[in-house]
C-alpha cells in the first residue's frame, strides 16, 4: 500500500501534522506525540510573544508616568538641596501602585497587538485550517492573564502599599530636614503657620547669608529676626539657629508698638520644627489585612469609613480588570478573519469596550466611598465585560458592524490601498 504524504501547514515557521496515512499503529503513535509537541511549541509561541508586547507595552507606560512624577517632585532636587539618590528614590517609590493601574490597560494593547499580527499575517487563518480551535489560541493568552492578575494581587494586598508607605516617612524626612527647607536662597519658606524664613544665599559649610526670620505663631508677641550671617547647630537639646550681626523687632500687646533690639549672636530655637513628625497613613497606604480589620480606634477610619471600604473593594476587585482587558480583546481580534473583513473596526471595538469598563471601574470608586449600597458596582463592572466577551466568543451574541461603518472602513482601507501604489 502507498502511503501518503503528511498534509502540514506552516505557522510562523513551526508546522502542525493535519493528516496523515499508513504506518499502522506506531505510526499514528508517533504523529499523535508530534502533534502534541507541535501543539507545545504552538502555546509557547503564543505566550511569548504576548508577555514580549505586555512587558514592553508596561516598560514604555510606566516610564511615561514615571516622568510625570520627576517633574512633580524636581523641587526636592532643584530647590531643597537633596541629594540624587533621595530624589530616585522618592519618585520611584509611586510606580508599584502606578503599575497595578497601567497593568491592564498594558495587558489590552498587547492581547491586541498579537492577535491583529496573527491575523494580519494570516497565522490565525491558518490555525483554523489545520484545525486548531479558537480555544487552544485562547490558552496561553489567558495564562498569560492569570499571572498578570497574580501579581496585581500581590501588588495591592502588601508590595504597593509598602512603597507608599516608605515614600511618606521619606517625604517627613525630608520635610523635617530644616537645613534644607530653610536654606532655599532667594525664596520665602513657610515652615509652618506663622513662621516664614529667608535666606539671600549659601555659602561654604552650612553658612547662610542674609537671613530673614518672621515669627507671628503668637499674635500678641510678633517677631522679627535680621541678620547678616548664621547657620544650624546642633546640640544635646535640639536643633538652634544660630544668627550673628543682626537684629530683632518685636510688636508686643494691643496697639503693637515696635521695639528694636541689636545683637551680635542669638540661637533662635528650632528644635520643634526637627522633631520627628507623625507620619499619617491613608487607606491608600494600608495593606489588604489593614483594611479589613480597620475599626473605630483607628484616627484615619474614624474619619472617613468610605474611603476605607471604597479602597478594600478596589484592591479585591484588581485582579478581575486584567481578566476584562483580555477576553475583552480576544472577543473581538480572536476570530480568523480574511482580508476583506476589516480588522481596524473590530480594534475600535475592542477599545470601546475596554474603554467602558476602565472608566466606569474609575469613575464609581467615589460614589463608592460616599454610599455602601453601591458598593457591588466595583464588581458588576468588571464582571459585565467578562460577561459579554465571553458571550461574543463562545457565539450567542453576534457581533454585527452597522453597514454604513462598514462602508466608511471600506473606503479608507481604499484610499490607503491607493496610497501604498502610487
Amino acid at each position: 500500500m502507498r502511503g501518503e504524504r503528511p498534509l502540514k501547514a506552516s505557522i510562523s515557521g513551526h508546522f502542525l501534522p493535519v493528516n496523515s496515512v499508513g504506518g499502522g499503529r506506531d505510526s499514528g503513535v508517533r504523529i499523535e506525540a508530534e502533534c502534541m509537541t507541535r501543539m507545545g511549541r504552538l502555546d509557547r509561541y503564543l505566550f511569548s510573544t504576548a508577555a514580549i508586547a505586555f512587558v514592553a507595552v508596561l516598560g514604555s507606560l510606566t516610564t511615561m508616568v514615571w516622568l510625570t512624577q520627576v517633574l512633580r517632585r524636581f523641587d526636592l532636587l532643584a530647590t531643597q538641596g537633596q541629594s540624587l539618590f533621595v530624589f530616585v528614590t522618592v519618585t520611584l517609590l509611586a510606580l508599584p501602585m502606578l503599575m497595578l493601574v497601567i497593568a491592564p490597560i498594558a495587558l489590552f494593547i498587547a492581547i491586541l497587538f498579537t492577535l491583529n499580527r496573527l491575523s494580519a499575517d494570516s497565522e490565525l487563518i491558518v490555525m483554523n485550517a489545520a484545525g486548531v480551535s479558537r480555544w487552544r489560541v485562547f490558552r496561553p493568552l489567558f495564562a498569560l492573564t492569570m499571572i498578570v492578575a497574580t501579581l496585581s494581587v500581590l501588588v495591592s494586598a502588601e508590595v504597593g502599599p509598602w512603597t507608599l508607605r516608605t515614600l511618606r516617612q521619606q517625604i517627613a524626612k525630608v520635610n523635617a530636614d530644616i537645613v534644607s527647607n530653610v536654606a532655599v536662597p532667594g525664596r520665602f519658606v513657610q515652615i509652618e503657620r506663622g513662621l516664614t524664613f529667608h535666606v539671600r544665599e549659601r555659602g561654604p559649610n552650612g553658612l547662610m547669608l542674609g537671613i530673614f526670620v518672621y515669627d507671628g505663631r503668637n499674635p500678641e508677641n510678633e517677631t522679627t529676626y535680621l541678620a547678616e550671617r548664621g547657620r544650624i547647630a546642633q546640640s544635646d537639646k535640639g536643633a538652634y539657629l544660630v544668627l550673628d550681626q543682626g537684629l530683632m523687632q518685636r510688636r508686643q500687646g494691643a496697639n503693637k508698638t515696635p521695639n528694636f533690639v541689636e545683637f551680635q549672636r542669638y540661637a533662635f530655637d528650632m528644635s520643634q520644627l526637627t522633631s520627628n513628625q507623625n507620619v499619617i497613613y491613608r487607606a491608600t497606604d494600608r495593606t489588604l489585612y489593614d483594611l479589613v480589620t480597620a475599626n473605630e480606634t483607628d484616627e484615619m477610619y474614624k474619619q472617613d469609613p468610605g474611603r476605607f471600604r471604597a479602597e478594600l473593594h478596589k484592591r479585591l476587585s484588581s485582579p478581575l480588570f486584567p481578566i476584562a482587558a483580555f477576553i475583552l480583546a480576544f472577543a473581538f481580534l480572536g476570530e480568523a478573519r480574511t482580508t476583506r473583513q476589516s480588522r481596524g473596526l473590530a480594534m475600535a471595538g475592542a477599545a470601546g469596550a475596554f474603554a467602558i469598563v476602565e472608566i466606569l471601574g474609575f469613575g464609581t470608586q467615589g460614589f463608592v466611598a460616599k454610599n455602601a449600597s453601591l458598593t457591588p458596582i466595583t464588581y458588576l463592572v468588571p464582571l459585565a465585560g467578562i460577561g459579554y466577551g465571553l458571550l461574543l466568543i463562545s457565539g450567542f451574541v453576534q457581533l454585527r458592524v452597522p453597514a454604513f461603518l462598514q462602508q466608511i472602513a471600506d473606503l479608507v482601507a481604499a484610499r490607503f490601498d491607493r496610497l501604498k501604489t502610487a
